[in-house]
């Protein structure tokens, strides 16, 4: 073989970079890049899931019990939903504002996820009535004890 009949390094080396081994390779990132953000957000899902049956049982166990120990776990689990729903349903973009207020866009990025925050909201309604009630009356017999 002629010195003269091989290409050079860097011609090697473009041909490489632009041929099937980039792309290929880019294509291959960016499928398990999607893989594993689809696995977590089925994870976090998961998570929602199980945080909601956890408010159920605490709002089933309010109902039938309203101490302070079973309103404080059950306003410290609607709290939690509350804050995962809106964080993977929900994003906010900032529009700029005015003197003392900010403007933006809400988009809904997870319908799924909007209308589980909607319903648990919906189902849980009477349930975070009586909590309010009760932090209300709470209140009311901390200010008179003052």
């Amino acid at each position: 073989m002629k010195i003269t009949d091989s290409k050079p390094s860097s011609m090697r080396s473009r041909e490489n970079r632009g041929g099937v081994t980039r792309r290929g390779g880019a294509s291959i990132f960016i499928g398990e890049l999607n893989r594993q953000e689809e696995k977590q957000r089925d994870t976090e899902k998961q998570s929602l899931k199980d945080l909601r049956d956890k408010l159920f049982h605490a709002g089933d166990r309010l109902e039938q019990e309203p101490s302070p120990a079973n309103l404080a776990e059950f306003r410290e689990l609607i709290g939690t939903f509350a804050k995962k729903a809106t964080a993977l349903a929900y994003r906010f973009e900032s529009m700029g504002g005015y003197i003392g207020s900010d403007l933006g866009l809400v988009s809904i990025i997870d319908k799924e996820v909007d209308e589980l925050l909607r319903l648990v909201v919906q189902g849980q309604r009477a349930r975070i009535d009586i909590a309010a009630k009760i932090s209300t009356i709470k209140g009311l017999i901390i200010k008179l004890s003052a």
